[in-house]
């Protein structure tokens, strides 16, 4: 029988490229960055923080060997490193014991135990008899730390892996799933002493914590970026690719504005306390004076993005975003089939049929080889006359039919290049008659699955792994408390998500 996850279970979870970097600035102080550039990145579901993607060929060990070298001797060659965590300065084993101990609570995200600390002694001591000085053999002290699979991977210990029997989770283990969850990081000193004295298992500190962590700028931005950032795309936009012959207003600087855009709109809903469900349709815009000009809004004042309301402006909400609208277009032209194939997905959890094999492009039902000056809706109207693409698309372009008034970069127009105008009332799949963009919005606000998209994502995203139907239930029972009182704004749904019973407790897999 296939093995099937108990609700909440997690993985063992190695620590992402975003999750090492971010661990290693914190925990050393460090302005290095090791898992950029050439470290592969591996996803699933749009995350890469999911378990099961996270593989290690051989050359990514031998990658966090050199890094942890690079870390350790640019930590020893700093004094605020060496003030925090080397007390003394003597070859003693009080000291090197006390020293090994307090370098292994952040890095191991909890208190080592004896027969660790004797083994990292052990280095030391190795270390001195080769010559090497005090803080040199400290120094590699740290960059074997920094190798272990004890740092390299989340690990928490079931004590009967092949039980279904739920147990808690001890105030270390939690520490990391709340601190991994909201900042991609390893737990602060304020979260390690919660730990310690055993208040984090108390729900009001718990609470708090969740609370803290999201008004920390710096640990917001994070949670902003990388839990928003890949569920929702802002991270792919500067990547996407535009082709300027036929949109010259593309740059780099627009698709980096595009992009704070929209992790600005997301941190306005998350510092507001503003309802979800209202976030297709708040009528907010971060720009700048490149963004004003592609929306044609007035120059904003002051530098960087500014928060401006318009009224006026045909748009709204995150699907009147740019930056969505680009990165869900093709480098030519707009595709009602990708945005309407990406509202289900990201925003419903709806994943429609894959496309059969060798189906050619909407093209070649209109003898062309270049739609950027032709009428999409018309000659995707034509394709869809083929019965063997008719019922998906039925699926998923009305949605994207829709948004036609917005071209492939995002802005605003009544008419093709060639002159046609733009249609965008539709029907969807169960009948609904939509009159264009503002009756879109309004009824994916209002559809369920809405509601539940961001808990499932959240609730994933938190454990790191795909939700399956066994956590089915959980998620309906979080949802259900999230909008059956008060607003359901998005720091409520990371309060309910992380004091949900299953957040807090471990099982393993079920047979």
């Amino acid at each position: 029988m296939t093995a099937a996850l108990a609700p909440g279970y997690k993985p063992i979870h190695r620590l992402s490229n975003t999750e090492y970097n971010a661990t290693v600035a914190d925990v050393l102080g460090t302005s290095l960055a090791p898992a950029n550039g050439s470290w592969p990145v591996y996803e699933l579901n749009g995350f890469d923080n999911m378990a099961e993607a996270q593989l290690v060929p051989t050359d990514q060990y031998q990658r966090y060997f050199d890094a942890a070298g690079k870390l350790a001797s640019d930590a020893f060659s700093r004094s605020d490193f060496k003030s925090r965590f080397v007390g003394c300065s003597t070859s003693d084993d009080a000291c090197v014991r006390g020293t090994v101990a307090k370098l292994g609570l952040p890095i191991l995200r909890r208190p080592l135990t004896e027969a660790e600390i004797s083994v990292f002694s052990a280095v030391y001591a190795t270390a001195k008899t080769q010559g090497e000085s005090h803080e040199s053999a400290l120094g590699y002290v740290l960059q074997t730390m920094l190798s272990s699979l004890e740092f390299l991977y989340r690990i928490e210990l079931d004590p009967n892996p092949g039980s279904s029997e739920r147990h808690p989770l001890n105030a270390y283990e939690l520490a990391s799933r709340v601190s991994y969850l909201l900042s991609s990081s390893a737990p602060d000193d304020t979260l390690l002493a919660a730990a310690a004295d055993g208040s984090l298992l108390k729900d009001e500190v718990l609470e708090a914590t969740v609370a803290r962590l999201l008004a920390d700028e710096k640990r917001q931005a994070r949670f902003v970026e990388n839990f928003y950032g890949q569920w929702l795309g802002a991270r792919r936009v500067q990547e996407h690719a535009v082709a300027t012959d036929v949109y010259p207003a593309w740059s780099p600087d627009l698709a980096g504005a595009l992009a704070g855009e929209m992790y600005a709109y997301f941190a306005e809903f998350l510092r507001s306390g503003r309802s979800w469900l209202e976030f297709l349709q708040a009528d907010v815009n971060f720009v700048n004076a490149p963004l004003a000009q592609l929306y044609n809004f007035s120059p904003p004042s002051g530098t960087g993005l500014q928060r401006v309301e318009m009224t006026t402006d045909h748009r709204h909400g995150f699907l009147g975003l740019g930056g969505f609208l680009a990165q869900a277009s093709l480098d030519r032209r707009t595709s009602p089939t990708l945005r309407g194939r990406w509202i289900l997905i990201n925003l419903l959890c709806t994943h429609p049929p894959s496309p059969p094999p060798n189906v050619p492009k909407i093209e070649a039902a209109a003898g062309m080889t270049d739609l950027s000056k032709g009428n999409v809706r018309a000659v995707l109207e034509k394709h869809r006359t083929n019965p063997a693409c008719a019922s998906c698309h039925a699926l998923f372009d009305p949605y994207g039919i829709a948004l036609e008034r917005f071209s492939a970069i995002g802005s605003y127009r009544e008419t093709y290049s060639d002159g046609s105008s733009i249609d965008p009332s539709t029907q969807l799949a169960d009948g609904t008659e939509l009159a264009g963009f503002d009756e879109l919005t309004s009824y994916v606000s209002n559809d369920p699955r809405f509601k539940s998209c961001i808990a499932d994502n959240l609730y994933g995203y938190g454990l790191g792994r795909l939700v399956v139907d066994a956590d089915r239930d959980v998620v309906n029972g979080i949802v259900t408390s999230w909008t059956s009182g008060g607003t359901p704004s998005i720091q409520r749904l990371v309060e309910l998500t992380v004091l949900d019973n299953t957040f807090r407790t471990r099982t393993g897999i079920q047979p």
